[in-house]
């Protein structure tokens, strides 16, 4: 399945700074749509979503705590709220995200990607298995090659 030209919708955990922020900035520079998940720096969310306004992107940043499931099942239901769907999560902070990838499986749209810069826990056999089912593109890559990766799967999802 393609994804149509610059219809993408991305979440970004950690957006507000570092990796995050690179990476939502550099996603909307590409017409990518940027959900901005934050914990505890509204603030810098809040800069990271002023760039990417005032450069011509379309973003929303969401609070959450990804080590609690019932805030990853709000952050995709506002993400589609805004968006529409989600194409590419792409998790940049530490700690737990196995939520994340739940509910990832389930929301991201077919052919999508899942992308992780921390290296966090494996994903579970089932999750793994319906990732695989539903087309979606897995993969780890440290913080300098988060965009290179994004790239090739841009190129091979848009066509």
């Amino acid at each position: 399945m393609n994804v149509p030209r610059g219809e993408v919708v991305a979440i970004v955990t950690g957006g507000a700074s570092g990796t995050g922020r690179e990476v939502a900035r550099g996603t909307a520079g590409w017409g990518w749509a940027i959900v901005v998940v934050y914990l505890e720096h509204q603030r810098s969310a809040e800069a990271t979503v002023a760039e990417i306004f005032a450069a011509g992107g379309r973003t929303v940043s969401v609070r959450a705590d990804l080590a609690d499931d019932l805030d990853v099942e709000r952050l995709f239901a506002e993400s589609i709220s805004a968006f529409g769907r989600v194409d590419v999560v792409v998790h940049t902070t530490n700690g737990s995200a196995s939520h994340l990838y739940q509910h990832a499986a389930r929301h991201v749209r077919e052919a999508g990607a899942i992308v992780s810069v921390t290296p966090a826990e494996r994903i579970s056999p089932g999750i793994a298995r319906l990732v695989r089912e539903r087309g979606i593109t897995v993969g780890r890559a440290p913080s300098g090659a988060v965009l290179s990766f994004l790239d090739t799967w841009r190129r091979r999802a848009i066509g």
